[in-house]
């Protein structure tokens, strides 16, 4: 009896010690009755970078939370105007991360302290460009990026 109690405790104390993090994602609540115009007007300001760009390569560090996701750049409304720039995001489910594919372009509206620690998440505007025309419409001309690589680059 004593070595099954014992064995209880030190299986118990070791699926304690394994236990990861719990995350929750949560979000604004939707802005009401706001245009698409004005919604696309709000986040813009809000952003640190807006651009739509490629993705070229995703990097999933197994010891870190997060990933860290490549871009071509190939307009831009805000932020860096480099050709190359990465961004964090989660790893998806409960922490709020953007599910990039390699090969697919995407609008990102990035948020971050400035412009070498960018992320963006569910709770952004980030979409597929292809879903988003109107939007990208509604953003303008842009910016063509310059020639050399951003400090965000890899």
């Amino acid at each position: 009896m004593k070595k099954l109690v014992l064995a209880m405790i030190i299986i118990g104390t070791v699926l304690m010690l394994n236990e990861s993090e719990a995350q929750a994602c949560s979000c604004d609540l939707p802005l009401g009755n706001l245009t698409l115009k004005e919604l696309v007007k709000k986040a813009h300001k809000q952003s640190r970078a807006v651009f739509v760009g490629k993705v070229i390569e995703i990097l999933r560090a197994p010891a870190r939370y997060m990933v860290t996701v490549k871009f071509r750049v190939e307009n831009s409304w805000k932020g860096p105007l480099a050709k190359e720039i990465t961004l964090s995001t989660g790893r998806g489910g409960g922490d709020c991360g953007y599910q990039f594919e390699v090969g697919e372009r995407y609008l990102v509206y990035a948020y971050g302290s400035d412009e070498t620690t960018l992320a963006t998440n569910i709770c952004q505007r980030t979409s597929v460009a292809t879903v988003v025309i109107e939007e990208i419409k509604l953003l303008g001309k842009g910016k063509l990026p310059s020639k050399s690589r951003s400090p965000l680059a890899l």
